[in-house]
Formats: structure tokens, sequence, C-alpha cells
């Protein structure tokens, strides 16, 4: 008869000997999860705190070409980043803010360029005439920013405008420079200067000291085709072409 005792001979079983197979078999995957959970950590490091991955060269280029040294010199000042600071912890946003904060600066666009650079590219802004504002010359670009004070005379090329409170917001400042790029730049050389009372009221005054009511920036390339030679044909002082349709010259 059965009295308790197991078929090997009547010694009964050990506790050890009835735990589940399966709890044997997991020790290899707690094993696998922890490698994989100590290799994920150390990779989190030494992408976020060390300087590995951190940065060692801040890269400045023009969308077109290489900038000039001055103006990276200016863009790196602006970037003030420790050297080794890790790539992926740099505010890509924030950098791009304190760039386009220099004045010669239109645009800029900020990328990260593994394993250590950081890559600049800027669009520099393009001089479209002269202003004179709180008693110095000014660099105005084509969206009416003064955006560099001259400490000389005006460069070959650019035409000085008259303003009153020159910016991107004047409506005379824009009808202005709109006035001076419809100019060719043969005729720009003839130019001693443009006044803007107002978005319909620009004058050019000529090196000879006559005088082109302009009118508004409308029509800007057939009053600039008309106007060579109605100033060769016609002696006068004061030549209104702020309607080609009907032109007047005064004497």
């Amino acid at each position: 008869p059965l009295n308790g005792a197991g078929r090997d001979g009547g010694r009964p079983a050990r506790a050890s000997e009835l735990v589940p197979v399966n709890r044997r078999r997991r020790w290899p995957w707690i094993l696998a999860a922890a490698l994989v959970f100590l290799l994920v950590s150390g990779a989190a490091f030494t992408v976020w705190g060390t300087s590995v991955l951190g940065l060692r060269r801040v890269e400045v280029a023009l969308r077109t070409g290489a900038a000039d040294e001055q103006l990276a010199a200016e863009v790196r000042a602006a970037v003030a980043l420790p050297d080794g600071v890790p790539l992926v912890r740099i505010n890509l946003s924030d950098v791009r803010a304190r760039v386009q904060q220099i004045p010669e600066i239109d645009r800029a666009e900020v990328a990260r360029r593994w394993p250590n650079d950081l890559v600049i590219t800027v669009r520099p802004r393009t001089p479209s005439a002269v202003t004179s504002a709180n008693g110095a010359l000014w660099l105005l670009d084509s969206g009416g920013h003064p955006y560099t004070q001259l400490a000389g005379p005006p460069p070959p090329g650019l035409v000085t405008v008259n303003l009153s409170t020159p910016g991107p917001a004047d409506l005379a400042t824009l009808a202005a420079l709109d006035v001076v790029g419809a100019m060719t730049a043969e005729f720009r050389r003839t130019v001693a200067g443009v006044s803007a009372l107002s978005a319909h009221d620009v004058t050019v005054t000529l090196l000879d000291k006559r005088t082109v009511l302009w009118g508004g920036p409308a029509d800007g390339a057939r009053k600039m085709q008309l106007l060579p030679a109605l100033l060769a044909a016609q002696r006068g002082s004061v030549y209104d072409i702020s309607d080609p349709g009907m032109v007047t010259v005064r004497p």
C-alpha cells in the first residue's frame, strides 16, 4: 500500500525539487535585460553628459560661399558656447536668435554635424542705400533696416536717401528704396540724393542740381526708361514724371 513514499525508495520530495522549471530559466533574460539597460545608460551618458560628442568647432559659412574672417569671428562670439558642451544639449533656436542679433546678418541657420561640429550658415544684409539718422550715416538694406553706422563717406554706388523715420515699417522708406532699385547703375552715378516725404512723394536730386519729381514707386521701370532721354532732350530745373503718361518740365 502507498504510504506517502516516492517511487525512489520512499524519500519525500525536497522543496528545491518542487521549483518550476520556468523559474529556473528566467535568469538569462534578467541578465540580458540588465546588460541592455547598462549599455543604453552608458550611451545616453556619453551623449548627454560627456564631451566625447561635445562641441569642438563652430563653422561659419555664407549661403553662397565662405564668410569673411571678421564676420565669422562675430558669429562665434555671439554663439558663446563652451568647448566640449554636448552637441545634443545645444538649443539651436537660441543660437540662431543670438546670431541674428548681429546687425550685419539678415538670417541664420544652425545645425549639428556629428560628432563635434556646429554649422552656422548666414545670409548677410546687402546694402541698398545710405541714410542719415541720429547725426550719422547708416547702411540701409532692401527691407529698410538701418543696420550699420558708417565711419566715413558712403561706399561708391550707393545713393543717399533722406528720410524722416527710416525703418522697415516706414512706407516712405520702402518707397524710396523701390525708387533706388528701379534706377540703372549708370543713372545712380548722376544722383546726389533721394528724399521721400511719403510713400507717394519721392524726389530725386541730381548732381547738376536738377530735380526729378518721381512720385510713388509705381511704374518705376517705365519712368527709368524715359527719364534719361527726357533729361537730355529738354532743358529745365524740375522734371515731373510722377505720372509717366503726362510728363512736365519746369524751367
